[in-house]
């Protein structure tokens, strides 16, 4: 097997050499994550929409917040991030929030639309 400072050998046989070298207690071992065991996340994100307010005009994230959340009325939490001065990625916590809000629009922040998408989470929101 080729040393970790050699050229020779592959990528493999370098990991092996240095992971021969760590000298892990038992208790060390166990919080040890090994890449096989981790398993790739296939879950999708749920309930996700994307919104964007068409103004040019400035204005405080929780004032959309508040005016939305009485608007919909939801059962239950709804999880706003800003990613930009006037978009933001929403997180409804239950499917007939999700629906509502998606939906039963056209929803309006300070007399501009509030135009909303379903998103997946992996596309450029912008």
């Amino acid at each position: 097997m080729a040393e970790a400072g050699e050229s020779s050998g592959s990528r493999a046989d370098h990991v092996d050499v240095l992971l021969s070298r760590l000298n892990l207690a038992d208790e060390e071992e166990e919080g040890f994550v090994w890449e096989e065991e981790v398993e790739d996340p296939s879950v999708k994100a749920q309930w996700l929409a994307i919104a964007k307010v068409h103004t040019s005009r400035g204005f405080n994230p929780s004032a959309i917040y508040a005016d939305m959340r009485s608007a919909w009325n939801p059962a239950k939490d709804v999880a706003w991030r800003k990613i930009e001065e006037n978009l933001f990625p929403i997180q409804f916590s239950c499917l007939g929030d999700w629906n509502k809000a998606t939906t039963q629009g056209p929803w309006f922040f300070r007399n501009q639309a509030l135009l909303m998408e379903e998103y997946d989470g992996l596309q450029n929101p912008r």
